[in-house]
This record gives C-alpha cells, sequence and structure tokens, in this order.
C-alpha cells in the first residue's frame, strides 16, 4: 500500500501537525508513506523522521511543473490522504484540469465549524470529496447532513499527538500558566490574560511569531491590566511537548475549537489544564475529571476548579493519553479506513 500525506506547507498549525504524525507514524510501522508539501515553508520539516521521503512540490516556482509532479504522485499512490479544505480543492482541481482519477480523502481540520458551517464552492459536485475524515463530530455532521456526502465514507478520527519522551534537566525555574495557541480571536487570549490576573501568576504563550492587528490589540489590553511584565509570548518551539515540565498548568481557552492538540499534548506530558468545553478531547477528559473542563467564561468557576485541579497527578493524565491517544489506536483507525477504499 502506497500512500501519500499531502498538504500545502508545515507551519506551526494543528493540520500541519497532525500531517507530520501521520507520516512519522505510518513509516514508523514500516508502511510505504510519502509526505508531499507544496511549498518549502514552515519550521515543522525539522519534526518529520528521515524514513519519511518529501516531496516539495515547488508550487509558487513552477507551477506547471508542480502539476505534473503532483500528478504523477497521485497515479503512483495507493492512497491520497489531503490535509485542510484548501488544499484538497487544488489537488482535485488538478486532477479534473488532466483528466485523472482517483479517490481522494479529505482530512478536515476546520476549527470554526460550531460557528461557520458554510459549504465551501463546489463542494457538493466538482470538488467532492470521495472520502472524509473529520476531526470532531461537528464536523463529520456537517459533511453527512449539510453537504450531503455518503455516510459510509464519512469518518471520525480524533487529533492525535505522538509523546516524546522528555528528559527534564535537574534544575529548572517553574513558570506558573502555559497555553498554546497562535494569534487568532477565536483562541480568546485575553480572556487567559485575566484568570492568569485573577490567579496572580504569570502566563506563556506559545504561537507563531506574527504582527497581526489582533496581537496588537491583545497587547494593548494586556498593558490595560497591568500585566505588561507578567505575560510572555514564546516564538518558533516547534515541539512544544519538550518545554511543558516548565509550568504548574496549561489553559486552552478557544470559544471554538475542531479537537485541539494543546489538550492533547497536555496530557501526554502530565500537565494539569484548565479548557473551555469545545472539541472533542473535552468529551473524555471530563469523563475522569469534570473539574478541567468548563462550561462558562465567568471567571469564578475557572477560578473555582483551579483549586481542584492541584490534586490531579502527572501520573493520572499520562494514563488517560495511554488509553485513549496512543500512537497504535490511531494507526489502526486509519489502516482500517484505507483498506475500505483500496
Amino acid at each position: 500500500m502506497k500512500i501519500i500525506q499531502v498538504i500545502d506547507q508545515l507551519g506551526l498549525g494543528g493540520a500541519e501537525r497532525v500531517c507530520v504524525n501521520m507520516a512519522n507514524l505510518l513509516s514508523r510501522h514500516n508502511y510505504n508513506v510519502k509526505l508531499v508539501v507544496f511549498d518549502k515553508s514552515g519550521p515543522l520539516f525539522d519534526l518529520i523522521d528521515q524514513n519519511v521521503e518529501i516531496v516539495i512540490l515547488g508550487r509558487k516556482k513552477n507551477r506547471f511543473k508542480a502539476y505534473k509532479r503532483l500528478i504523477q504522485e497521485v497515479k503512483e499512490a495507493d492512497i491520497v490522504h489531503i490535509h485542510m479544505r484548501q488544499n484538497f480543492k487544488y489537488v482535485k482541481k488538478t486532477l479534473l484540469f488532466y483528466g485523472v482519477k482517483k479517490k481522494l480523502i479529505l482530512h478536515d481540520h476546520f476549527g470554526e465549524i460550531a460557528v461557520n458551517k458554510r459549504i465551501p464552492t463546489f463542494y457538493k459536485s466538482f470538488y467532492k470529496p470521495d472520502v472524509y475524515i473529520g476531526c470532531s463530530e461537528l464536523l463529520t455532521d456537517w459533511a453527512v447532513n449539510i453537504v450531503g456526502l455518503d455516510s459510509r465514507y464519512v469518518f471520525l478520527v480524533h487529533n492525535f499527538v505522538l509523546k516524546y519522551n522528555v528528559q527534564k534537566p535537574n534544575t529548572f525555574e517553574k513558570k506558573d500558566l502555559v497555553l498554546v495557541g497562535n494569534m487568532k480571536p477565536v483562541k480568546n487570549h485575553f480572556f487567559a490574560v485575566k484568570l492568569a490576573k485573577e490567579l496572580d501568576k504569570n502566563l506563556t504563550i506559545y504561537c507563531a511569531k506574527t504582527e497581526n492587528s489582533y496581537f496588537k490589540n491583545l497587547n494593548k489590553k494586556i498593558e490595560s491590566l497591568g500585566m505588561k511584565d507578567r505575560v510572555f509570548f514564546k516564538h518558533g518551539s516547534i515541539n512544544v511537548q519538550e518545554e511543558l515540565y516548565q509550568y504548574d498548568y496549561a489553559l486552552l481557552t478557544s470559544t471554538s475549537e475542531g479537537d485541539p492538540l494543546a489538550l492533547i499534548e497536555y496530557l501526554s506530558q502530565g500537565i494539569p489544564f484548565l479548557s473551555y468545553n469545545i472539541g472533542e478531547s473535552v468529551k473524555i477528559i471530563k469523563k475522569y475529571f469534570p473539574s478541567f473542563v468548563q462550561n462558562t467564561f465567568e471567571i469564578q468557576e475557572w477560578l473555582d476548579n483551579h483549586k481542584k485541579i492541584e490534586k490531579v497527578t502527572k501520573e493520572e493524565l499520562e494514563a488517560i493519553y495511554e488509553k485513549h491517544y496512543s500512537s497504535e489506536i490511531f494507526l489502526k483507525k486509519y489502516i482500517e479506513i484505507y483498506q475500505k477504499i483500496t
């Protein structure tokens, strides 16, 4: 079985991380896998295993050459697994233009499905996916009930992260709170800042470097709260797991998510956290620790539950990761899907 994972670039995003995880996971279990990337952009190339063959199409340099190479890779593959809607459209359009027929998998990571259920243009006709994988029930319900895809070829598969065995230094300084989330309004960073102020704690935000209007406005709000010297931005970290041991607690304050990788990374490294009730992971987590999951953005609820999560041990959280998010579980799920369409 020849498998290609397809994505446009490898920036610091959840979809990009899942794509890299998939390529590494398949390669480590001796599957014939290639990672096809439109352009060599983004830092996550450094996380790809040496055994994974990388194909850079160079779309920005020579689009016609990129088309031909893409067609070649698609024709040779048994499985074409495409991450994100815009990339699926690019591949589908290329195949239609060159008259190539091939079943394509759309792996949908759209994180704003709770507030935006619009159907992309021609997704009921020309760009209709043959197979659809959604990382949340909201996405798979949307695919079946709104887009009208055949439910036999729509699959729910939660996001996953490969766990890293982190060697902590003998001495290090604890840094209070951490939040992982790029600079988008949906990530609701300012609420996290207000919570940190109420808890009288420092907050470190891991994000891709940006100077967009949202980031500038956030900094103004931070200064207005008197938190300028207590909120820190960490840019360029390609593997957050390696640094989570430094923090006492983690946060996820997003107002909308498909299935946030950050929560799974927190679990994998045994870091207690407070999260808003959004995404697929919280459905599992709150069965074990209801106090981890908040139902409102009333500060007091978060403050009350912060006292409760202090009692949860690293080992308890890592056990949840092993039971629900281990790489073996996800390998089995994906291979079962692939075998249904080959």
